[in-house]
This record gives C-alpha cells, structure tokens and sequence, in this order.
C-alpha cells in the first residue's frame, strides 16, 4: 500500500521520447515530453532526435518540472 509521500514523488516524472510523423511525404522525427505530450523540438535526422531526448533524460533543465511553453514548437 502506498502512503501520501511516496505516491506525491512518483507522479511527476518527466520523460522525453522520439516519435516519427510524416509531413509531405517525408519522415519528421520529433521529441516528445510525457506526460504532457507536447512536441519540444523536430529533426530531420533520427540521430539527431535521439542525442536530444538522451541528453534531456540525463540532465533534466527544471528538475521534475516540465519544460515551459515558450522553449517548446508549437505544431
């Protein structure tokens, strides 16, 4: 069973993931944040995309907090 400490803790993890959509015909591959789901940034190469989210995961900018508005594209 969990307490109220421990389940505060465990709902606000941040995560970044590559997804690919297709714009044109053409593969467009964009790093997502969960759990807000918003696009932080697009690639054209899937390398790219992935040094993004892996640098994101391993050094978190705000902490436990998601990224504001303004420092993500909007679709």
């Amino acid at each position: 069973m969990r307490n109220s400490r421990t389940s505060k803790y465990r709902k606000n993890k941040i995560k970044y993931y590559v997804d690919v959509t297709w714009k044109n015909k053409e593969a467009v591959y964009v790093v997502v944040e969960l759990p807000t789901k918003d696009v932080v940034k697009t690639f054209k190469f899937k390398e790219d995309a992935e040094d993004m989210a892996e640098q994101l995961m391993k050094v978190k900018p705000f902490g436990h907090h998601p990224l504001p508005k303004f420092l993500k594209e909007q679709l």
